[in-house]
C-alpha cells in the first residue's frame, strides 16, 4: 500500500482517537478494558505514522506522546471527561511500542527490497 494511503489513515485514525478522547463519556466507544483499547489505540496509530512517514520515527515518537499527554490534559474542560496521568503513561507507551513495531517492520521491508533488487540485477 503506497505510504500515502498510510498517511491518509493515520491521520483518520487520529481524528478517531481526540473525538474518543474529547467526547462526553457516553459516546466514548467501549470494547474491553478501557488501558488495554488506549494502548492499542496508539500503538495502532504510532505503526501507521511510521509506516506513513518512515524517516520521521523519532519525530513521529515525540508528537504522539505530547499528543497523548495533550489529549488527557484537555479532557479538563471536557464536561464528563477526568484526566489522569495513566492515562496519558499507557497512550504514550502504545505510541512508542507501535513506532518501534513499524521500525522494525520497515526496516525488514527495506531489507526484502534490497535483496530482491540486488538479486534481480545482472552480474
Amino acid at each position: 500500500m503506497p505510504r500515502k494511503y498510510i498517511l491518509i489513515i493515520a491521520c483518520l485514525l487520529l481524528v478517531f482517537i481526540v473525538f474518543a478522547t474529547l467526547s462526553p463519556i457516553n459516546l466514548r466507544p467501549r470494547t474491553g478494558h478501557p488501558n488495554l483499547e488506549r494502548f492499542a489505540a496508539f500503538l495502532i496509530l504510532g505503526a501507521a505514522y511510521t509506516l506513513a512517514l518512515p524517516r520521521r520515527a523519532g519525530l513521529v515518537a515525540i508528537c504522539l506522546v505530547v499528543g497523548a499527554f495533550g489529549l488527557e490534559a484537555a479532557q479538563r474542560w471536557a464536561p464528563t471527561r477526568d484526566p489522569d496521568l495513566n492515562d496519558a503513561l499507557v497512550k504514550s507507551l502504545g505510541a512508542l511500542a507501535g513506532v518501534a513495531i513499524a521500525m522494525v517492520a520497515d526496516a525488514g521491508l527495506e531489507r526484502r527490497r534490497a535483496q530482491r533488487d540486488g538479486s534481480e540485477r545482472p552480474a
